[in-house]
């Protein structure tokens, strides 16, 4: 099993930071640092400041294109997933082979699915099948 404390900063990006609060306890009980943004312009910011190890994000957020956050994060080979309650036929239309944690989800299965996420190197997964954001 991935030694989840080994791993030091999780970026959130979630439109909701209520949500993300939600999204940001289990991963700070595990010893991650977690770095929150609430639009993909404070994600870049925070990509830019400091080395993020993987990124949760909110399939609704506009974050597609070549200059895109899941561009940018697989430019940077950081392992990202999409929290959400779209359908996972939504999210690969956009995102082939997309990796999902269908919102609600308890600690228990995000921390399975980060745990997966870095074991398998989700990093350069999923590329964008189109350059439009999502709405």
């Amino acid at each position: 099993m991935t030694d989840l404390s080994a791993i030091r900063t999780a970026l959130v990006v979630e439109t909701n930071y209520l949500i993300a609060s939600v999204i940001e306890a289990p991963l700070v009980q595990t010893g991650y640092d977690v770095l929150i943004a609430t639009t993909p312009e404070e994600a870049f910011l925070h990509l830019a400041e400091r080395p993020v190890h993987l990124a949760l994000i909110d399939f609704r957020l506009q974050h597609g294109g070549p200059n895109g956050l899941v561009a940018r994060l697989q430019a940077r080979g950081v392992p990202y997933m999409f929290c959400t309650a779209a359908s996972t036929e939504e999210v690969v239309q956009h995102f082939p082979g997309a990796r999902i944690v269908a919102k609600p989800f308890s600690d228990q299965e995000l921390l399975a699915a980060v745990e997966l996420a870095l074991a398998s190197g989700w990093a350069a997964s999923a590329a964008p099948a189109e350059s439009g954001p999502v709405s």
